[in-house]
């Protein structure tokens, strides 16, 4: 298991908290982990920023999720999230052209597409003052051009933005975090560092993005074990290529930042959803949610962050999901996929790289924001066969294209949004293990309003763990995401949904609202008991 160093050695107050049905403080048992809350308020570094979470969307799927009858219901999905960054883009951006006079169709971006998403932030961002609530990254191609796709070029990426950027979003630029050059280049340019850094030179010189901030360099990187990709023993793609890629592309940048900042982006995907040639890929449950999987992210989230800071640039995870290739059936659109989402929103934020557990433990270096990828289930421009098995939000296959519906690893971003999104303090919390059911529990705490801690508590295993909580305070509340299988057999990692606090949210996209249990705080040892695949988050009040 992986140790954080805990912070404070101030004595702690014992916290009776009352646990999960059948379990009480006044029947104590042996806990299988143990975990203490330092009482002070955190210092330094360790925040969450506003607009942490969002969603990437596919070109081929704005009318899907922001068409007429699909908007109401994804303007709510949003809201509930109160604040987070779109990014409109994927593979996607480097296949389909702009052309401003086309027929609206699944395979072309026109300025109906770019309509939409105006009317959609429009909305999301209705009545929240003079900053945006939801802003939006649009990306276009940057890429080598083909015989099949000769359009691409600086010429393509200017029109994009001159004849359907600025029109669509007059009065509202605000809304624009950044315009995104390219996707993944280094697979679009076959990891030929020198001619991709000559197009960027080339559409940052021909000023391609006009008015609006930009972003690189999107890279992402085989799957693949964390010390394979740190000595180089596998093809590391543009890895280790990012001092010199920051070099290039960080003066331009930071010269055009707007409102959400500037910033580097990545992407990331633990497992594949096709592993034939690999089985380091395979897609299964205990790979998700196993340490390892973990410690991979980690340290490129770290690694790039740095870089990232030293560049004078914030990072962002721009595309992030369970398995490449739109996910995989039974472990991508299950209860697993829930938990692996919040941890890895925790460790986006607060990295502890596996090559140096203790060099980011006041959690001073991380990603600004995470980008949770939706798409087709096979291929672009076939909605009409479904979702990708990784989706967040389900849109509407139908003709009717009507409401999307969120997935499981909506619930996570979800709970991580309304108590963890805009804090500080943020620290991950050191889980003292007695017996195997507890080393599958992992502990983050956050600072809330001045009297406030919150403690999340997420159970990976597939068996009930108990947990001893000590911690100041007086009252406390409990919220629980929970499995949630309506055949009745029982499944908790594999089951199909998601709730917190008993509740899913509604068919018109609205959250009915937090119903957490509350109690007052006594003296002694009580114990949390997290179900199999259950995170619970305690928000203790009364010391400041």
């Amino acid at each position: 298991m992986r140790r954080h160093r805990a912070r404070g050695a101030a004595a702690v107050v014992a916290l009776a908290v009352l646990a999960y049905p059948g379990v009480s403080a006044a029947e104590p048992a042996e806990s299988h982990a143990s975990v203490r809350l330092d009482p002070r308020r955190m210092v330094g570094g360790g925040s969450v920023p506003a607009h942490f979470v969002g969603f990437s969307v596919e070109w081929s799927l704005i009318e899907r999720y922001m068409g007429p009858d699909a908007r109401p219901a994804f303007v709510n999905l949003l809201r509930n999230l109160d604040t987070g960054v779109l990014r409109i883009g994927g593979s996607s951006q480097d296949v389909m052209r702009f052309d401003a006079s086309a027929a609206n169709t699944n395979e072309v971006i026109t300025p109906e597409d770019l309509a939409d998403i105006r009317a959609t932030l429009d909305a999301a961002n209705a009545g929240g003052g003079d900053t945006p609530r939801w802003g939006v990254t649009l990306g276009t191609a940057m890429a080598p051009a083909t015989a099949g796709r000769p359009w691409r070029g600086p010429e393509h990426a200017k029109t994009f933005v001159t004849q359907g950027v600025q029109p669509a979003f007059s009065g509202a630029d605000e809304y624009i975090a950044a315009v995104s050059l390219g996707n993944e280049p280094d697979l679009s340019y076959g990891y030929d560092l020198p001619e991709y850094l000559s197009d960027f030179a080339a559409y940052s010189g021909a000023d391609v993005t006009g008015p609006y901030p930009l972003v690189t360099p999107n890279t992402s990187e085989p799957i693949a074990p964390w010390q394979s990709i740190a000595e180089g023993s596998v093809e590391t793609r543009f890895f280790g290529d990012w001092p010199a890629i920051l070099d290039a592309t960080a003066g331009p940048t930071k010269a055009k930042a707007g409102g959400f900042g500037a910033w580097a982006a990545d992407h990331f995907y633990p497992l594949a959803r096709t592993c034939t040639s690999d089985p380091y890929r395979c897609p299964t449950i205990p790979a998700l949610l196993s340490d390892e999987r973990l410690d991979n992210f980690t340290y490129q989230v770290h690694t790039h962050a740095a870089e990232a800071a030293r560049h004078g640039l914030a990072y962002r995870v721009e595309e992030l999901n369970t398995a490449a290739g739109r996910g995989a059936h039974g472990v991508s659109d299950v209860a697993a996929s829930a938990l692996w989402a919040l941890d890895a929103m925790f460790n986006a934020a607060c990295p502890q790289p596996p090559h140096a557990p203790s060099v980011n433990a006041e959690c001073g270096t991380g990603a600004a924001g995470v980008n949770f990828h939706n798409a087709e289930v096979r291929a672009f421009f076939h909605p009409e066969e479904g979702n990708g098995y990784y989706n967040a939000v389900n849109f509407d296959p139908s003709p009717a294209m009507g409401s999307p519906a969120p997935a499981p690893e909506y619930y996570a971003l979800l709970l991580f949004s309304r108590f963890a999104q805009g804090t500080t303090g943020l620290r991950p919390v050191p889980v003292t293990v007695n017996t195997a059911e507890g080393g599958q529990v992992r502990a983050w705490r956050v600072d809330g309003a001045a009297s406030e801690r919150r403690l999340f508590l997420i159970n990976k295993g597939d068996r009930q763990a108990s947990v001893d909580v000590a911690a100041p305070g007086k009252t406390y509340q409990l919220d629980r995401m929970t499995p949630d299988d309506p055949s009745g057999a029982g499944r908790t990692l594999d089951a199909p949904g998601v709730r917190i606090d008993g509740r899913v949210v509604a068919p018109d996209g609205s959250w009915p609202g937090f119903q957490p249990t509350a109690g007052t705080t006594s003296a002694g040892h009580a114990r949390i008991t997290l179900g199999a695949g259950e995170a619970v988050v305690v928000t203790i009040h009364g010391h400041v």
